[in-house]
C-alpha cells in the first residue's frame, strides 16, 4: 500500500506538469535573450575595428591640425613667434610641441615652455591601418594618465621636410576613446532591443503560439485520448507547422481508433477466456465419451469414434493455445549450446514423428551446435514438424525431410514434407496471430508464436516454397561460437 502510495504522482505535481510554462520562463524568453546575446557579440566584434579607426582618426585630426599650426610659424619673419603665439597656435591644435625633421635634422617648430614629457610612447599613422591599430586602441584604453603621444605623420605636400612630430598629451585621447565606447555599447543595446523586440514578436506569432497550441492540445488528447473532440484542427498552412499539425491529427486519429479497438478486444479476450475455460471442461467430458467409443468392436463405431477423438483434441488444442497466446509475452531467451541434430530428433519425438507409419529423414549433420534457448527451439521445431504431419495424414507414405546448411554465420535448418501444401489464401496471413492456417483446425497460432520465438533468439522462421508437392519451412539460428 505504502509502495503504490509513493509510485502515484503527487496532485499539485501532476498540475504544475500539465501547466505550460510561463512566458518570461518558455521559449519566447529564451529567443529574446539569445537574439539580445547575439546582437551584443556581434557588435564586440565590430567594436574593436570602430575603435581602432576612432584612434587613427583622432590622431589625424591632432596631425593635421598640427600641420596647420606650423605653417603660421612658417609665414612668420625667420619663422619666428612670440610665446603667446606659439601657445595659442598649440592649444588650437591641442598638441605641446610640433617639430619637423629636414635634411636628417630635427627642427622644433613650437612647443610650451613647461612641457616636459615623461613616458612617451610613438604611433607612426603613415604605417597605421585599422587591423594593426586594434592593438594601440586597447592600450590607449589602459594607458596611464601621464602618458605622451610622439606621432610621426607625412608633411603636407610641396615641402621638403621627411616628416612631421606632434606630442601631445594621451588623456584626451583616453578620454574621447571611452567616451566613444560608451556611445557604442548605447547604440547596441538600443538595436540588440529593436531588433530582438521585432524577431521576438515575429517568430512569436509564427513559431511560438503555433507551438503552444499544439502544446496544449497533445496534453489535452494525452488526458482523454479516445474523445474524438479532442482531435487537433489542422489549420491551412502549407510550412513545417502546418505539416506538424496535419501529421499530429492523423496520428491522434489512429491512435484513437487503435485504443478502441484495443478495448474491445480486451473485452472480448476477456470473454473468450471465460468461454475457453468452460468449454475446456465440456470437451474433457466429450474426450472421455470419444475415448469409449474408440475401442468398441463395431468398426463403424470404432471409426467414428477416433474420428471424434481427433475432433474433440483439436478443439482442446485450440482452447489451450488461445489461453496461452493471451496470458502474456514469452520470457527472455537463455541462450545455450545445442547439437541441432539431437535437438531435432528430441523435436521430432515429442511431435509424435515416431508414433505412425513413415519416412523420417535426418541429414542434419552431427557437428552442428546453435547459440539458442533449449525450451523455444523446441517449441518451434515440434510446431513445425506437428504442421507437417498433420498436412502429411492422406499421404499414403508420409516422408519428412530435415536438413541444415550454414550461411555466414549462421545455420539454417529446412523441414520439408510431401503434403498438399499451404493454400493460397493462408500465404498472406500465415504468420499473424489468428490468421488462416494451413492445417484444418489450426488456430493461426503456431507459426505466429515460433517466428516470435525465432527472433527473440536473433534468428527467424520463413516459409521457403509450397505447393501440390509439399512445403519447406526454414528455421534460421545463430551458430555456437
Amino acid at each position: 500500500m505504502d509502495r503504490q502510495a509513493a509510485d502515484s504522482p503527487d496532485p499539485q505535481d501532476q498540475d504544475r506538469l500539465q501547466e505550460p510554462p510561463r512566458l518570461w520562463l518558455g521559449l519566447p524568453a529564451r529567443l529574446l535573450g539569445l537574439t539580445i546575446a547575439f546582437v551584443m557579440l556581434a557588435e564586440i566584434l565590430i567594436y574593436f575595428p570602430s575603435a581602432a579607426s576612432f584612434r587613427l582618426d583622432w590622431m589625424n585630426e591632432r596631425a593635421q591640425a598640427a600641420i596647420t599650426a606650423s605653417l603660421a610659424v612658417e609665414a612668420a619673419p625667420d619663422r619666428m613667434v612670440t610665446q603667446d603665439l606659439a601657445d595659442e597656435l598649440l592649444m588650437y591644435a591641442e598638441v605641446q610641441a610640433i617639430a619637423v625633421k629636414r635634411n636628417g635634422m630635427r627642427e622644433l617648430i613650437l612647443s610650451r615652455e613647461d612641457f616636459m614629457p615623461e613616458m612617451l610612447e610613438t604611433v607612426d599613422l603613415r604605417d597605421q591601418t585599422v587591423m594593426n591599430g586594434m592593438g594601440g586602441a586597447l592600450r590607449s584604453l589602459t594607458a596611464p594618465e601621464d602618458l605622451t603621444l610622439r606621432i610621426l605623420a607625412a608633411p603636407r605636400s610641396g615641402t621638403d621636410a621627411e616628416f612631421i612630430e606632434v606630442l601631445l598629451f594621451h588623456q584626451p585621447l583616453k578620454q574621447a576613446l571611452i567616451a566613444y565606447s560608451w556611445r557604442i555599447l548605447g547604440l547596441s543595446v538600443l538595436i540588440s532591443l529593436i531588433t530582438a523586440t521585432l524577431i521576438y514578436l515575429s517568430l512569436l506569432f509564427i513559431l511560438v503560439r503555433p507551438i503552444r497550441r499544439l502544446s496544449r492540445a497533445m496534453t489535452r488528447f494525452r488526458d482523454d485520448p479516445q474523445n474524438a473532440g479532442l482531435i487537433t484542427r489542422p489549420s491551412a498552412r502549407r510550412d513545417e507547422i502546418g505539416e506538424a499539425e496535419r501529421a499530429f491529427a492523423d496520428m491522434q486519429s489512429d491512435l484513437r481508433h487503435a485504443l478502441v479497438q484495443r478495448n474491445r478486444l480486451a473485452s472480448l479476450g476477456a470473454a473468450v477466456a471465460r468461454i475457453s475455460h468452460d468449454f475446456r471442461n465440456i470437451l474433457a467430458s466429450a474426450q472421455l465419451v470419444s475415448d469409449r467409443l474408440a475401442h468398441e468392436e463395431d468398426p463403424r463405431v470404432r471409426k467414428m469414434g477416433e474420428r471424434l477423438v481427433r475432433s474433440v483434441s483439436r478443439g482442446v488444442s485450440l482452447t489451450e493455445d488461445t489461453l496461452k497466446y493471451g496470458k502474456a509475452e514469452e520470457r527472455t531467451p537463455s541462450p545455450g549450446i545445442l547439437a541441432l541434430r539431437a535437438s531435432v530428433e528430441d523435436a521430432a519425438s515429442d511431435a509424435g514423428a515416431f508414433d505412425r507409419d513413415m519416412v523420417w529423414r535426418n541429414q542434419i549433420p552431427e557437428d552442428a551446435q546453435i547459440s539458442f534457448d533449449p525450451d523455444h527451439l523446441h517449441r518451434i521445431l515440434v510446431n513445425l514438424i506437428r504442421n507437417g504431419l498433420h498436412a502429411m495424414e492422406r499421404a499414403r507414405t508420409p516422408v519428412m525431410t530435415v536438413s541444415a546448411a550454414q550461411e555466414g554465420g549462421d545455420w539454417v535448418v529446412t523441414l520439408a514434407d510431401e503434403g498438399g501444401g499451404v493454400p493460397e489464401k493462408a500465404k498472406k496471413t500465415l504468420f499473424r496471430p489468428f490468421g488462416a492456417s494451413g492445417a484444418n483446425g489450426g488456430a493461426g497460432l503456431g507459426l505466429s508464436i515460433a517466428r516470435e520465438l525465432a527472433r527473440a533468439n536473433g534468428g527467424d522462421v520463413v516459409l521457403v516454397s509450397t505447393g501440390p508437392a509439399g512445403s519447406v519451412f526454414a528455421v534460421r539460428a545463430p551458430a555456437a561460437p
